[in-house]
């Protein structure tokens, strides 16, 4: 699957550039569609893709995923309020979230019949008594350990995500007690790094399926496996495809396209390769080496690489100079504060104020999670094709 090249991105930035604009992001649609064919394509049809919009809720771009026929995650009700207005049936709407409200709850079951809703602790499963209009499944904790980073890692003692599989018991009789429990959900992180650790996880949740539907058969109707593959290039500089993955999920849980349906809520997967961003050079500050860049985006466009013990990795180029001069340069942010630095010792082609910097790979928890500090605009958005 294509990723962004320097070329792409000067021959995009050419056609759609607005000459007062400080700073811009820009999406691609088309490689959005090639994301999600692949899931449609390396899946079974009877898959439902249930894209996390938390990774990047701008409108238009919910509405294409919702207008190839996936589906949406909702990490909060805001989120599925969201999901509803982009066009999405309630039916392909899942409901996450470790703080849902029993208002919240109320109201998707009088207006969103049919809206799964992954339950993320017993006091929660105690909220959704006698709602009957909902899909209701159980996040399960595998308490296995897997190597992602720690700030991502949501598997394991102290995650205030799912119900502990060590609570077997206690799930069971809530399950069979309840006839709108009809679903189990397991993600056990982000940035996973072993597909073999991920896939033992999703075993551990299938295996619990299975034995419970021996005691009472179809009472189990769909597992959500969640996201967390990384957005790897491959040695062609392509994004790599999800195919080993699935022939792991084959073989370890060989049962879980044909006794269940299944969902996914992939979201960096999906997005990150589909948008760059581009700022001017507003100055240059050469006291000392390497000079400092100060750019129009920063810590509010870009949290995670500012603040995040595990910050997502870009490249960075200047794509209107004329000189071919080799330079580094510390890329500062536009805010006020003495941490609000992007890159760090970057080489670029040598900077003159007015310049233009690109980033590539912006296309997931970025725009979605713009800070307001300093109470700076957002950059403008355009979608490209």
């Amino acid at each position: 699957m294509k990723i962004l090249t320097k070329k792409d991105i000067i021959a995009s930035y050419n056609a759609i550039k607005h000459k007062d604009h400080k700073s811009m992001y820009v999406y691609h649609i088309d490689l959005l569609d090639q994301r999600l064919q692949h899931l449609k394509n390396e899946f079974p049809k009877s898959v439902l893709h249930a894209v996390a919009i938390k990774t990047n809720n701008l409108p238009e771009v919910l509405s294409y995923i919702v207008s190839q026929g996936c589906g949406l995650e909702a990490a909060s009700f805001e989120e599925v309020k969201l999901a509803v207005n982009a066009g999405c049936d309630p039916s392909k709407i899942v409901f996450d979230g470790p703080a849902k409200t029993r208002e919240e709850l109320e109201y998707c079951n009088a207006n969103f019949q049919g809206i799964k809703i992954n339950a993320n602790s017993f006091n929660e499963l105690e909220k959704l008594l006698g709602l009957k209009n909902l899909n209701i499944g159980i996040r399960i904790n595998p308490m296995l350990r897997i190597d992602s980073p720690d700030i991502f890692m949501v598997s394991g003692k102290g995650s205030k995500f799912g119900i502990p599989i060590t609570s077997k018991e206690r799930i069971v009789s809530n399950i069979f007690a309840s006839p709108s429990i009809n679903g189990l959900h397991v993600h056990p992180g982000s940035e996973i790094s072993s597909l073999e650790q991920h896939v033992s996880c999703i075993k551990i949740v299938y295996d619990f399926a299975i034995q419970i539907n021996k005691e009472i058969p179809n009472k189990i109707k769909w597992i959500d496996i969640g996201g967390g593959i990384k957005p790897e290039q491959d040695f062609d500089g392509n994004q790599k495809k999800l195919t080993h993955f699935i022939a792991l999920l084959k073989k370890y849980c060989p049962l879980i396209f044909d006794d269940f349906e299944c969902i996914t809520e992939y979201g960096r997967f999906v997005h990150t390769h589909c948008a760059y961003a581009v700022s001017k050079v507003e100055d240059i500050l050469e006291y000392h080496e390497p000079h400092i860049a100060i750019i129009h985006l920063g810590a509010d466009l870009f949290l995670r690489e500012v603040y995040s013990s595990s910050p997502p990795s870009h490249q960075y180029f200047n794509i209107t100079s004329t000189d071919r001069q080799l330079q580094r340069y510390d890329l500062g942010g536009p805010l006020c504060f003495s941490g609000d630095f992007l890159a760090k010792n970057e080489e670029l082609l040598k900077l003159q104020i007015g310049d233009v910097i690109a980033i590539t790979a912006c296309g997931s928890n970025s725009i979605s999670m713009w800070s307001e500090h300093c109470s700076r605009k957002k950059p403008i958005i355009k979608y490209a094709r």
